[in-house]
């Protein structure tokens, strides 16, 4: 035996391990998604400060995750017939277009593409509302005439007059001209309130007669649009339903007219009540006063 000392947990040579090259340790990178083992770039200077100017291109977004613009409700390129309709309209109607062109595009969504259901009740509504209008210039009218003004100015201003040649001396007794102040100043007030409800019924109904004939232009441009077609009964029933409504704006059109021409005759009629009230009267009663002092 010999005196060598032995070694702590030394197991022989063949136990030795084997040496092998320190690897340096890879340094993290925040949020670092990539090759788990690619090394760290080495550092070219010396840091920056944190920039938010250098932002990364979005990706582009997928076919699932895109939004999806939603078409328009009523677009007239959805339907060739809209689109040759409001084309034709603009050409046959430029001033009525102008003006109206939102409304005839909602009103040829409506009607096209054409059927003969939809033409057969076509501005049905608007022919209602329109006959409903009328009623009320019908009862002006009426109530105008009735009231009878005219007559009760006549007697008045002849109550002013002195009875002519000696038949009418001795058996002609007129009313005084004090008698008719009350009746004329209640005629006056009637004729007043006829010309404020006129107005508002006049209003009204010239508004249904632009509306319901927007409805027959409308009926116009596309009878022309289906001018060729073979439906014989579509046909037909177009054109009783463009005479129709031709002869209800016609007709509106008239009564407005003589609406108009009774509102100029209460006008005058108000303007010569008060010329009789604040004028004639108040001069024969001076007279009276001073022929009787």
């Amino acid at each position: 035996m010999t005196d060598q000392k032995p070694k702590a947990f030394d197991f022989g040579a063949d136990a030795q391990p084997a040496v092998e090259a320190a690897i340096p340790p890879v340094a993290p990178r925040a949020f670092d998604f990539g090759e788990a083992h690619e090394a760290a770039p080495p550092a070219s200077g010396p840091p920056r400060a944190l920039s938010f100017d250098d932002v990364p291109a979005a990706p582009a977004s997928s076919g699932m995750t895109a939004k999806v613009v939603p078409a328009a409700l009523f677009d007239s390129e959805d339907h060739p017939a809209v689109r040759d309709a409001l084309a034709t309209a603009r050409a046959d109607y430029p001033t009525l277009f102008a003006h109206a062109e939102g409304r005839f595009a909602i009103l040829f969504r409506r009607i096209l593409p054409v059927k003969l259901v939809l033409v057969t009740d076509w501005a049905e509504e608007p022919l209602l509302e329109q006959a409903a209008l009328l009623q009320p210039i019908t009862e002006l009218v009426l109530k105008f005439t009735r009231m009878g003004v005219p007559a009760q100015l006549d007697a008045a201003l002849d109550s002013t007059r002195e009875p002519a040649g000696m038949f009418g001396k001795l058996f002609r007794r007129p009313l005084p001209p004090a008698h008719y102040k009350q009746t004329l100043t209640s005629s006056r007030a009637q004729l007043l309130q006829l010309m404020a409800d006129s107005e508002v019924a006049m209003r009204n109904l010239e508004a249904s007669a632009q509306n319901l004939g927007l409805h027959g232009a409308v009926l116009a441009v596309v009878a022309t649009l289906a001018a060729n077609s073979p439906d014989a009964a579509l046909l037909d029933t177009l054109t009783q339903r463009r005479t129709l409504i031709g002869q209800a704006v016609r007709q509106a059109e008239l009564s407005i007219l003589q609406m108009g021409q009774v509102r100029q005759q209460a006008a005058d009629l108000i303007a010569q009540i008060s010329s009789f009230l604040t004028v004639t009267l108040p001069a024969l009663e001076m007279a009276q006063a001073q022929g009787g002092a």
